[in-house]
């Protein structure tokens, strides 16, 4: 019984002794795959606020090799910045378990798609933002986060720079239209204390939206007044 004892006692010995000692081996994709979850992750948390898109991340320089560990492989990848970047170089870290093992510098491409207003034709500056010259369309807008117009506008638009065929049409690109613009022909309201009005054809000096102090100048007299726009295509002058 003491020999058989002694036997089941040096079995389990040989067997503990001769089992592999665990280890983790990842390759480079697999490496890569992680890396892009969690910036896929993080980007999601920080472009949603500013209108969300689908996201594509590009890895301009990988290191190559395999990565083993004695414990389990833990990657954690950290930015300079809380804010979204659309190039950023990020630091990637690897631990074996909850030990560091190295870590090594990334540059990144975050790509962001979504359907916004997008210019098919060239769009030259205080032209008209309309359904002949813009579109709803799959653009890649990573670098105009939060900037971009993602429904066909309800008021009247017109661009404030010359927009290229193709390119996401900005908020900063464009401005309400004014109901008075300059140099067109409008209508000068003479208005009196006693509610009298008169009124005479003439230009405006100015551009201008209803409630504007703009110049404008009578085509009969031929001399400049300062009114106040008061409604589309017209300004009035109080005497």
């Amino acid at each position: 019984m003491k020999n058989f004892c002694s036997k089941i006692l040096i079995l389990f010995l040989f067997l503990a002794l001769s089992a592999p000692v665990f280890s983790q081996t990842l390759g480079r994709e697999e490496i890569e795959a992680q890396i892009i979850e969690q910036i896929k992750v993080l980007t999601k948390k920080q472009i949603e606020p500013l209108g969300g898109g689908e996201i594509e991340v590009k890895i301009l320089n990988m290191p190559q090799g395999d990565i083993t560990t004695k414990n389990k492989t833990t990657i954690k990848v950290e930015s300079n910045t809380n804010g979204f970047l659309s190039r950023d170089l990020k630091r990637v870290s690897i631990y074996d378990g909850e030990t560091f093992v190295k870590s090594f510098p990334i540059s990144v491409n975050t790509l962001v798609y979504k359907d916004v207003l997008c210019a098919i034709n060239p769009i030259t500056r205080e032209q008209n933002i309309s359904r002949s010259n813009t579109a709803i369309k799959r653009a890649q807008i990573g670098e105009y986060i939060g900037q971009t117009i993602d429904t066909n506008p309800k008021s009247a638009l017109v661009a404030s720079r010359n927009i290229p065929k193709g390119s996401p049409v900005l908020k900063s690109y464009v401005k309400s239209k004014p109901d008075v613009l300059k140099d067109s022909t409008i209508n000068i309201v003479f208005e009196s204390m006693g509610n009298l009005r008169i009124t005479i054809d003439g230009k405006a000096l100015k551009e201008g939206s209803i409630g504007d102090n703009i110049l404008v100048k009578s085509s009969k007299y031929n001399k400049v007044y300062r009114a106040v726009v008061s409604n589309k295509n017209e300004a009035t002058v109080k005497i």
